[in-house]
């Protein structure tokens, strides 16, 4: 019990340093004193840690609501079928409302995160030859986007196991790196990869991705559930009442309905594909401001080599994430062939 308490005051400590007095060491670092927090304290700092966590939350949520609304629409439409689901009445509603609370609650916290990171495989840098290539470059472009964003918060470094070229963002403080990508990829062109996907997580593109997937995803589920157990019942009664052919009807209507449904479902993820590819290009142009233009399009035009096969359905590239390759090449030498014409006009 004493180590439980050790680990959860050092913990409390960590996390809540700003409310301590803080002492020097000879190494000029800032060590909260241990001895300055007591057992009383622990259920008021619970208590301002879940409020903090509350806010942040909060804050994530408005700022995915700003900039990229068409995921709060998504769920709005979620919300309404739930409510549909469970009788369109008020129960109905309380009831989707406390479980989407806790979905969408679940998705924001720090489980959210931990829940795609092992879902994407997302593992630390352990090897020395991984730490002595990726650490520096990583610190490199997180100092400087950290320059130009002030609020960029600490950011994990991982590596996924898979010799696909690949990196991506996870909810707020982690990017990971794929095999494939740390083998494919000079050191400049994994600088402007790095960069592209810290400003996915600038952009709450990453918070909106864990609301989406996450939150609307444990929701879904829920819903599928009960959508499953209320049929099993209307058909054991339609099988047992001797009105079958009004039965049978309000059974079609609904059908009809669950189709509807489901087409407004498919075009709103044509519109989350669209905005996610719209992010996508806003995250090259960020990459290109921090100074990784060329690397970012040297990167893009190897992993062009990789995929000259698009063998993808209309449909398929109506819903894809990730706009064409040679889309995202374009806007860079558009943005170089600007800069270029710029600096040729100062020079006269």
């Amino acid at each position: 019990m004493v180590k439980l308490y050790e680990h959860l005051r050092q913990w409390l400590l960590i996390r809540f340093s700003p409310f301590f007095i803080v002492c020097k060491t000879k190494k000029n670092m800032n060590i909260p004193i241990i001895a300055s927090i007591d057992l009383d304290n622990l259920e008021l700092l619970g208590v301002i840690f879940m409020v903090k966590l509350a806010s942040e939350m909060l804050n994530d949520f408005v700022m995915v609501a700003k900039k990229n609304p068409i995921y709060i629409l998504c769920s709005a439409f979620y919300f309404i079928w739930g409510v549909r689901l469970c009788g369109n009445d008020i129960l109905g509603f309380i009831m989707m409302s406390i479980l989407y609370l806790i979905s969408v609650g679940i998705a924001l916290s720090p489980l959210g995160e931990m829940i795609l990171r092992f879902f994407e495989r997302a593992r630390k840098v352990e090897t020395r030859k991984e730490k002595e290539l990726l650490i520096p470059l990583f610190e490199e472009v997180y100092k400087e986007a950290k320059q130009k964003h002030p609020e960029l918060e600490h950011i994990e470094l991982c590596v996924v196991d898979k010799l696909s070229v690949n990196a991506c963002a996870i909810g707020k403080h982690t990017i990971a790196v794929t095999k494939g990508a740390i083998e494919s990829f000079s050191e400049d062109e994994l600088k402007a990869v790095m960069a592209h996907e810290i400003a996915h997580i600038i952009n709450y593109d990453t918070i909106a991705r864990l609301y989406l997937t996450i939150g609307n995803g444990l929701f879904t589920i829920i819903l599928l559930s009960i959508k499953v157990v209320r049929y099993a019942i209307e058909w054991v009664q339609y099988l047992m009442e001797a009105s079958k052919p009004a039965k049978a009807f309000t059974m079609v209507i609904g059908f009809m309905v669950e189709v509807l449904i489901i087409v407004v479902m498919f075009f709103m993820q044509i519109a989350v594909a669209f905005n996610s590819r719209k992010n996508e290009l806003r995250a090259d142009k960020f990459a290109y401001d921090l100074g990784y233009g060329e690397e970012m399009i040297s990167a893009l035009y190897l992993l062009e080599k990789f995929n000259l096969s698009d063998n993808s359905t209309h449909i398929q590239k109506m819903i894809a994430s990730h706009p064409r390759i040679s889309m995202r090449i374009e806007q860079l030498e558009l943005l170089e062939q600007e800069k270029a014409n710029e600096t040729l006009v100062e020079n006269f």
